[in-house]
Protein backbone atom coordinates (compact mmCIF):
# COMPACT_ATOMS: atom_id res chain seq x y z
CA UNK A 1 0.00 0.00 0.00
CA UNK A 2 2.88 2.36 0.58
CA UNK A 3 4.77 1.56 -2.49
CA UNK A 4 1.36 2.76 -4.24
CA UNK A 5 1.11 5.72 -2.68
CA UNK A 6 4.95 6.44 -3.85
CA UNK A 7 3.97 6.07 -7.00
CA UNK A 8 0.54 7.56 -7.33
CA UNK A 9 2.10 10.51 -5.76
CA UNK A 10 5.01 10.65 -8.05
CA UNK A 11 2.52 10.36 -11.33
CA UNK A 12 0.50 13.18 -9.61
CA UNK A 13 4.00 14.95 -9.62
CA UNK A 14 4.82 14.36 -13.22
CA UNK A 15 0.86 15.47 -14.09
CA UNK A 16 1.35 18.67 -12.40
CA UNK A 17 4.92 19.72 -14.27
CA UNK A 18 4.20 18.94 -17.68
CA UNK A 19 2.85 22.25 -19.35
CA UNK A 20 -0.25 22.41 -21.75
CA UNK A 21 0.68 21.17 -25.04
CA UNK A 22 3.10 18.08 -23.88
CA UNK A 23 1.24 15.07 -23.99
CA UNK A 24 2.08 12.53 -21.31
CA UNK A 25 2.56 8.87 -21.96
CA UNK A 26 5.48 7.56 -19.92
CA UNK A 27 2.97 5.93 -17.54
CA UNK A 28 -0.02 4.11 -18.48
CA UNK A 29 -2.39 6.57 -15.91
CA UNK A 30 -5.71 6.21 -17.76
CA UNK A 31 -7.54 3.30 -18.95
CA UNK A 32 -10.63 2.56 -21.84
CA UNK A 33 -13.35 0.66 -21.49
CA UNK A 34 -16.40 -0.55 -24.00
CA UNK A 35 -19.83 -1.52 -23.69
CA UNK A 36 -20.32 -3.95 -25.06
CA UNK A 37 -15.91 -5.54 -24.74
CA UNK A 38 -15.59 -6.37 -27.58
CA UNK A 39 -18.58 -4.84 -29.97
CA UNK A 40 -19.03 -5.99 -33.58
CA UNK A 41 -19.97 -4.42 -36.88
CA UNK A 42 -22.31 -1.97 -36.96
CA UNK A 43 -23.10 -1.81 -33.59
CA UNK A 44 -23.56 1.00 -30.60
CA UNK A 45 -21.13 1.48 -28.48
CA UNK A 46 -20.24 3.25 -24.73
CA UNK A 47 -16.68 4.35 -24.87
CA UNK A 48 -15.55 5.70 -21.41
CA UNK A 49 -12.48 6.50 -19.32
CA UNK A 50 -11.14 5.83 -15.62
CA UNK A 51 -7.80 6.77 -13.73
CA UNK A 52 -7.31 6.53 -10.56
CA UNK A 53 -4.20 8.86 -10.86
CA UNK A 54 -5.82 11.41 -12.89
CA UNK A 55 -8.39 13.69 -11.72
CA UNK A 56 -11.26 13.49 -14.25
CA UNK A 57 -13.70 14.52 -12.74
CA UNK A 58 -12.42 18.42 -12.91
CA UNK A 59 -10.70 18.19 -15.87
CA UNK A 60 -12.33 19.18 -19.50
CA UNK A 61 -11.84 16.28 -21.78
CA UNK A 62 -12.54 17.03 -25.23
CA UNK A 63 -13.25 13.82 -27.58
CA UNK A 64 -12.44 13.18 -30.85
CA UNK A 65 -13.41 10.58 -33.87
CA UNK A 66 -11.82 10.08 -36.65
CA UNK A 67 -10.28 13.59 -35.96
CA UNK A 68 -13.67 15.18 -35.68
CA UNK A 69 -14.75 16.70 -32.17
CA UNK A 70 -17.80 15.01 -30.79
CA UNK A 71 -18.17 15.97 -27.20
CA UNK A 72 -16.35 18.35 -24.73
CA UNK A 73 -16.33 18.97 -21.10
CA UNK A 74 -15.37 18.73 -18.08
CA UNK A 75 -15.95 15.51 -16.31
CA UNK A 76 -17.00 14.26 -19.99
CA UNK A 77 -15.32 10.37 -19.26
CA UNK A 78 -17.74 8.86 -21.79
CA UNK A 79 -19.21 9.12 -25.44
CA UNK A 80 -21.30 6.98 -27.51
CA UNK A 81 -20.70 5.78 -30.88
CA UNK A 82 -21.35 3.17 -33.83
CA UNK A 83 -18.35 0.94 -35.10
CA UNK A 84 -18.42 0.42 -38.65
CA UNK A 85 -18.22 -2.60 -41.24
CA UNK A 86 -15.82 -5.17 -39.68
CA UNK A 87 -12.13 -4.77 -41.02
CA UNK A 88 -12.73 -1.07 -41.05
CA UNK A 89 -11.48 0.89 -37.81
CA UNK A 90 -12.58 3.78 -35.98
CA UNK A 91 -10.05 6.01 -34.71
CA UNK A 92 -11.15 7.69 -30.84
CA UNK A 93 -8.86 10.12 -29.72
CA UNK A 94 -9.39 11.98 -26.30
CA UNK A 95 -7.45 15.22 -24.67
CA UNK A 96 -7.35 15.51 -21.06
CA UNK A 97 -6.50 19.10 -19.39
CA UNK A 98 -6.32 19.05 -15.91
CA UNK A 99 -6.95 21.82 -13.29
CA UNK A 100 -3.03 22.20 -13.06
CA UNK A 101 -2.48 22.74 -16.24
CA UNK A 102 -1.13 18.73 -17.27
CA UNK A 103 -2.05 17.14 -20.47
CA UNK A 104 -2.94 13.79 -20.73
CA UNK A 105 -3.54 12.19 -24.86
CA UNK A 106 -4.90 8.79 -24.93
CA UNK A 107 -6.03 6.94 -28.69
CA UNK A 108 -8.33 4.03 -28.89
CA UNK A 109 -8.85 2.50 -32.15
CA UNK A 110 -11.88 0.39 -32.72
CA UNK A 111 -11.79 -2.08 -34.85
CA UNK A 112 -14.44 -5.07 -34.94
CA UNK A 113 -13.98 -8.24 -36.52
CA UNK A 114 -16.44 -11.21 -37.26
CA UNK A 115 -16.37 -14.00 -34.98
CA UNK A 116 -17.78 -17.38 -36.01
CA UNK A 117 -18.23 -20.08 -33.40
CA UNK A 118 -18.28 -23.75 -34.96
CA UNK A 119 -19.12 -26.58 -32.78
CA UNK A 120 -18.54 -30.54 -33.54
CA UNK A 121 -20.63 -33.41 -30.89
CA UNK A 122 -18.24 -36.35 -29.88
CA UNK A 123 -21.14 -38.29 -31.06
CA UNK A 124 -20.98 -41.81 -33.32
CA UNK A 125 -22.88 -41.42 -36.62
CA UNK A 126 -22.43 -44.18 -39.83
CA UNK A 127 -19.43 -44.06 -42.31
CA UNK A 128 -20.84 -41.57 -45.23
CA UNK A 129 -23.21 -39.82 -43.27
CA UNK A 130 -24.04 -36.47 -44.44
CA UNK A 131 -25.30 -35.09 -42.07
CA UNK A 132 -23.78 -33.37 -38.68
CA UNK A 133 -23.42 -35.51 -35.67
CA UNK A 134 -25.19 -34.17 -32.69
CA UNK A 135 -24.94 -33.59 -29.46
CA UNK A 136 -26.93 -35.56 -26.65
CA UNK A 137 -27.07 -35.94 -22.90
CA UNK A 138 -23.28 -35.58 -21.67
CA UNK A 139 -21.79 -35.75 -24.61
CA UNK A 140 -18.58 -33.37 -25.03
CA UNK A 141 -18.73 -30.88 -28.26
CA UNK A 142 -15.98 -29.27 -29.05
CA UNK A 143 -16.22 -25.65 -29.95
CA UNK A 144 -14.07 -23.54 -32.44
CA UNK A 145 -14.00 -19.67 -32.77
CA UNK A 146 -13.11 -18.11 -36.06
CA UNK A 147 -12.32 -14.73 -36.21
CA UNK A 148 -12.27 -12.90 -39.67
CA UNK A 149 -10.60 -9.71 -40.32
CA UNK A 150 -12.12 -8.18 -43.89
CA UNK A 151 -13.30 -11.15 -45.93
CA UNK A 152 -10.62 -13.93 -45.03
CA UNK A 153 -10.55 -15.56 -41.83
CA UNK A 154 -7.84 -14.38 -39.62
CA UNK A 155 -4.75 -16.62 -38.06
CA UNK A 156 -6.39 -18.20 -34.71
CA UNK A 157 -3.26 -17.85 -32.92
CA UNK A 158 -2.72 -13.86 -33.12
CA UNK A 159 -5.64 -13.72 -30.43
CA UNK A 160 -7.25 -14.36 -27.02
CA UNK A 161 -10.50 -15.96 -26.00
CA UNK A 162 -12.46 -16.26 -23.08
CA UNK A 163 -15.50 -18.57 -23.38
CA UNK A 164 -19.08 -18.42 -21.31
CA UNK A 165 -21.67 -20.96 -20.79
CA UNK A 166 -24.98 -20.73 -19.55
CA UNK A 167 -24.10 -16.81 -19.12
CA UNK A 168 -21.76 -17.55 -16.24
CA UNK A 169 -19.92 -20.89 -15.97
CA UNK A 170 -16.01 -20.04 -17.48
CA UNK A 171 -14.86 -22.85 -19.80
CA UNK A 172 -11.66 -21.13 -20.34
CA UNK A 173 -9.89 -18.38 -21.31
CA UNK A 174 -6.71 -18.75 -23.86
CA UNK A 175 -4.46 -17.06 -25.92
CA UNK A 176 -3.35 -18.48 -28.96
CA UNK A 177 -5.94 -20.84 -28.61
CA UNK A 178 -9.50 -20.86 -30.04
CA UNK A 179 -10.92 -23.84 -28.96
CA UNK A 180 -12.59 -25.32 -25.82
CA UNK A 181 -14.46 -28.70 -24.62
CA UNK A 182 -18.10 -28.30 -23.92
CA UNK A 183 -20.15 -31.06 -21.47
CA UNK A 184 -23.98 -30.94 -22.51
CA UNK A 185 -26.84 -31.10 -20.39
CA UNK A 186 -30.24 -33.03 -20.79
CA UNK A 187 -31.98 -34.07 -23.64
CA UNK A 188 -34.43 -31.23 -25.14
CA UNK A 189 -32.02 -28.49 -23.46
CA UNK A 190 -29.91 -25.73 -24.91
CA UNK A 191 -26.73 -24.40 -23.48
CA UNK A 192 -25.86 -21.17 -24.61
CA UNK A 193 -22.15 -20.07 -25.58
CA UNK A 194 -21.04 -17.09 -25.57
CA UNK A 195 -16.43 -15.99 -26.84
CA UNK A 196 -14.93 -13.06 -26.37
CA UNK A 197 -11.87 -12.01 -28.85
CA UNK A 198 -9.15 -9.94 -29.11
CA UNK A 199 -6.00 -8.87 -30.88
CA UNK A 200 -3.21 -9.81 -28.74
CA UNK A 201 -1.09 -6.70 -31.05
CA UNK A 202 -3.81 -4.28 -31.10
CA UNK A 203 -6.37 -2.80 -28.40
CA UNK A 204 -9.42 -2.05 -29.50
CA UNK A 205 -9.45 -4.84 -32.32
CA UNK A 206 -11.76 -7.96 -31.07
CA UNK A 207 -15.29 -9.28 -31.45
CA UNK A 208 -17.55 -11.48 -29.92
CA UNK A 209 -20.41 -14.44 -30.80
CA UNK A 210 -22.66 -16.16 -29.14
CA UNK A 211 -24.87 -19.52 -29.68
CA UNK A 212 -27.20 -21.73 -28.80
CA UNK A 213 -25.85 -25.65 -28.71
CA UNK A 214 -29.29 -27.82 -28.09
CA UNK A 215 -29.69 -31.51 -26.88
CA UNK A 216 -31.02 -34.08 -28.49
CA UNK A 217 -31.64 -37.85 -27.87
CA UNK A 218 -29.87 -40.51 -29.70
CA UNK A 219 -31.47 -42.33 -32.30
CA UNK A 220 -31.52 -45.99 -33.54
CA UNK A 221 -32.00 -46.88 -37.28
CA UNK A 222 -32.68 -50.42 -39.38
CA UNK A 223 -30.85 -51.46 -42.39
CA UNK A 224 -31.00 -54.02 -44.48
CA UNK A 225 -28.17 -55.63 -44.45
CA UNK A 226 -28.13 -57.76 -48.30
CA UNK A 227 -25.73 -60.54 -48.79
CA UNK A 228 -24.38 -58.95 -52.45
CA UNK A 229 -25.38 -55.30 -51.60
CA UNK A 230 -23.93 -55.21 -48.16
CA UNK A 231 -25.36 -52.52 -44.90
CA UNK A 232 -27.79 -50.67 -47.19
CA UNK A 233 -26.95 -47.25 -45.77
CA UNK A 234 -29.46 -45.32 -48.14
CA UNK A 235 -32.55 -46.69 -46.96
CA UNK A 236 -33.54 -46.92 -43.14
CA UNK A 237 -36.27 -49.92 -42.74
CA UNK A 238 -39.98 -48.28 -40.65
CA UNK A 239 -42.77 -50.29 -40.71
CA UNK A 240 -43.37 -52.95 -42.33
CA UNK A 241 -40.71 -55.08 -44.72
CA UNK A 242 -41.69 -57.75 -47.47
CA UNK A 243 -38.61 -59.85 -48.80
CA UNK A 244 -38.49 -62.61 -51.28
CA UNK A 245 -36.08 -64.31 -49.92
CA UNK A 246 -36.16 -67.07 -46.92
CA UNK A 247 -33.64 -65.27 -44.51
CA UNK A 248 -33.55 -61.56 -43.69
CA UNK A 249 -30.64 -59.44 -42.35
CA UNK A 250 -31.44 -56.75 -39.87
CA UNK A 251 -28.09 -54.44 -39.22
CA UNK A 252 -29.11 -52.21 -36.31
CA UNK A 253 -26.58 -48.54 -36.20
CA UNK A 254 -27.19 -46.08 -33.24
CA UNK A 255 -26.78 -42.52 -34.13
CA UNK A 256 -25.64 -39.60 -31.39
CA UNK A 257 -24.22 -42.01 -29.10
CA UNK A 258 -20.74 -40.85 -27.22
CA UNK A 259 -17.81 -42.10 -29.66
CA UNK A 260 -16.19 -43.48 -26.32
CA UNK A 261 -18.67 -45.26 -25.09
CA UNK A 262 -19.34 -47.25 -28.77
CA UNK A 263 -15.56 -47.73 -29.01
CA UNK A 264 -15.44 -49.32 -25.12
CA UNK A 265 -18.00 -51.25 -25.66
CA UNK A 266 -20.51 -49.34 -22.76
CA UNK A 267 -23.98 -49.90 -25.09
CA UNK A 268 -26.26 -53.08 -23.84
CA UNK A 269 -28.48 -54.14 -26.74
CA UNK A 270 -31.21 -56.11 -26.11
CA UNK A 271 -33.51 -57.39 -29.52
CA UNK A 272 -37.23 -59.01 -29.11
CA UNK A 273 -38.99 -60.75 -31.90
CA UNK A 274 -42.61 -60.73 -31.10
CA UNK A 275 -42.39 -59.14 -27.72
CA UNK A 276 -40.21 -62.27 -26.86
CA UNK A 277 -36.03 -61.52 -25.51
CA UNK A 278 -33.89 -62.86 -28.47
CA UNK A 279 -30.80 -63.43 -28.75
CA UNK A 280 -28.38 -62.34 -31.82
CA UNK A 281 -25.16 -63.92 -33.23
CA UNK A 282 -21.61 -62.62 -32.19
CA UNK A 283 -22.57 -59.10 -33.73
CA UNK A 284 -24.73 -57.43 -30.97
CA UNK A 285 -25.65 -54.83 -33.83
CA UNK A 286 -27.07 -57.54 -36.39
CA UNK A 287 -29.98 -60.33 -36.51
CA UNK A 288 -30.78 -62.53 -38.72
CA UNK A 289 -34.27 -64.18 -39.11
CA UNK A 290 -35.21 -66.72 -41.37
CA UNK A 291 -38.69 -67.54 -43.00
CA UNK A 292 -40.56 -70.33 -41.11
CA UNK A 293 -42.73 -72.94 -43.66
CA UNK A 294 -44.45 -71.52 -46.70
CA UNK A 295 -46.32 -69.02 -44.28
CA UNK A 296 -46.19 -65.37 -44.84
CA UNK A 297 -46.22 -64.25 -41.45
CA UNK A 298 -43.78 -62.13 -40.66
CA UNK A 299 -42.20 -61.34 -37.29
CA UNK A 300 -42.16 -58.05 -35.07
CA UNK A 301 -38.74 -56.87 -34.50
CA UNK A 302 -37.74 -54.59 -31.77
CA UNK A 303 -33.89 -53.26 -29.97
CA UNK A 304 -33.09 -51.16 -27.54
CA UNK A 305 -29.93 -49.65 -26.49
CA UNK A 306 -28.98 -48.02 -23.27
CA UNK A 307 -25.52 -47.02 -22.64
CA UNK A 308 -24.15 -48.20 -19.09
CA UNK A 309 -21.95 -44.81 -19.04
CA UNK A 310 -24.45 -42.05 -19.79
CA UNK A 311 -27.57 -43.37 -18.33
CA UNK A 312 -29.98 -40.85 -20.39
CA UNK A 313 -28.40 -41.76 -23.60
CA UNK A 314 -30.67 -44.51 -24.62
CA UNK A 315 -32.87 -45.51 -27.94
CA UNK A 316 -35.25 -48.34 -29.53
CA UNK A 317 -36.18 -48.71 -32.65
CA UNK A 318 -38.78 -51.57 -34.05
CA UNK A 319 -39.92 -53.03 -37.59
CA UNK A 320 -42.26 -55.85 -38.69
CA UNK A 321 -40.39 -58.28 -41.70
CA UNK A 322 -43.08 -60.32 -43.49
CA UNK A 323 -41.73 -63.18 -45.73
CA UNK A 324 -43.13 -63.51 -49.45
CA UNK A 325 -45.69 -66.34 -50.09
CA UNK A 326 -44.23 -69.45 -52.02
Amino acid sequence: MKLRNIILGIAWAVGILLSPGIAFSALDLITFHTNPETPGPNQAVTISIQSYAVPLDSAMLTWYIDKEVVASGIGEKSIQTTTTEFGNAVTVNVVIMTASGGRFDKQLILKPIEVDILWEADTFVPPFYKGKALPTYKSIVKLSAIPRFNAFASDPSLYSYTWTANNTQGLGQKSGKNGVLLPMKYSGSAVPVKVSVNNLASTGEGGGASKNIATVDPILLFYEDAPLLGIRLDRALSGAVVTNGTSFTIRAVPYFFSNDDVENSNLVSLWYKDNVKFAPGLDSNTLTIGKEGASAQGSTIGLSIQNMKRILQAADAEVSVNFSQE
